[in-house]
């Protein structure tokens, strides 16, 4: 088990630099001119493979995508593995040998659809609305947006879904227009689509990098103390929640991301309770980490709502030790969320 925790975090950053870059090619549509507005994002998702022309010479700008174009590329995009269930989970995509089939089932069981609706309108125009639920719940951002409030919101015709809307324009992956106005309810055409996609794919695609402290504005985010009445004590490293509002109000001060490198810690905190008494709690390194995780008698967690993984084991005396530590899964969660701010540097530490 020893270094094994580390490594697993570099294995994660470095993966994401192992994502290959879009190679720029001339497009073969001849109804995307080069003056286009959008023929750079279009450029961009058909040389990733997000889209394709609606046939071998054309585009098909200003017409409308549909939600079953628009998922399918949001798989696409994610890379999730494609599920084909036998019996379908809307009504009006009962038929497995649909095109859209396994798309549309595969956006269901990774998050991307809301779990409430028996139908899902495959062959209607996509919303900006719908497009920007569709992709933060496709990050898993779900508890993010559920924060959220029409008062974070520079629209003033949004009426629903203004949670995902929020964090989506956070993010810089959706903008609205003049006069304070989102148009929710507006199809999205093809081109439209492939500006959204463009922006998450450069966002998402992006490499993590490890940076000294000289020469960044450093972002830390404190970890919270231990409290006495807590019965699981709730000390997540750099929680998720309090980095998103981080990350948020360093851009809106006006500092260049580009600049800005995240502090993340590689060791964990662990806190000791005997009875409903805190014995102690305190930092503790990545080896100290490594040594409880070695515990067969260790149970092991992971909170969605935190981005935090942590232990509890049962000592002598019965005291019971609460150990909330970094893993590769909370690292890569955490570093996606900066890359999505334009945030790419990191420093990792004890």
């Amino acid at each position: 088990m020893k270094k094994r925790l580390f490594s697993c975090l570099l294995a994660v950053l470095l993966l994401a630099a192992a994502v290959p870059a879009v190679q720029a090619a001339d497009l073969p549509y001849t109804d995307v001119s080069a003056d286009h507005w959008a023929y750079a994002d279009i450029q961009k998702v058909t040389q990733a493979g997000l889209f394709q022309g609606v046939d071998s010479t054309h585009f098909g700008v200003g017409q409308t995508m549909t939600r079953a174009q628009f998922v399918t590329a949001l798989v696409r995009l994610f890379g999730w593995e494609t599920v084909t269930p036998e019996t379908p989970t809307f009504s009006d995509c009962a038929e497995p040998g649909r095109w859209f089939y396994s798309a549309v089932e595969t956006a269901y069981a990774n998050g991307a659809l809301p779990p409430y609706s028996s139908t899902f309108r495959p062959l209607d125009p996509i919303t900006r609305e719908e497009m920007a639920t569709m992709i933060i719940r496709s990050l898993g951002y779900t508890s993010l947006a559920g924060r959220m409030s029409a008062s974070q919101l520079p629209f003033t015709d949004v009426t629903t879904n203004q949670g995902y809307i929020a964090v989506a324009y956070d993010l810089g992956i959706v903008n609205g227009y003049d006069g304070g106005l989102f148009k929710p309810d507006q199809a999205a055409t093809r081109e439209q689509a492939a500006a959204v996609l463009g922006r998450l794919y450069d966002k998402y695609s992006a490499a993590s990098r490890a940076v000294s402290r000289t020469g960044y504005t450093l972002l830390t985010v404190p970890s919270p103390e231990a409290t006495a009445d807590s019965a699981i004590p709730t000390t997540p490293l750099e929680p998720f929640n309090d980095l998103y509002d981080a990350l948020k109000a360093q851009r809106a001060a006006g500092t260049d991301m580009s600049q800005v490198a995240v502090v993340l810690s590689a060791g964990g905190i662990a806190t000791t309770v005997q009875g409903s008494r805190i014995v102690s709690s305190r930092s503790i390194s990545q080896s100290a980490v490594e040594d409880y995780l070695e515990d067969r008698d260790a149970h092991i967690y992971y909170s969605e709502a935190y981005q935090c993984a942590y232990l509890t084991v049962t000592e002598a005396g019965g005291r019971t030790v609460t150990v909330w530590y970094q893993n590769e899964e909370s690292m890569a969660a955490k570093l996606l969320l900066c890359r999505l701010f334009g945030v790419n540097a990191y420093v990792l530490e004890e």
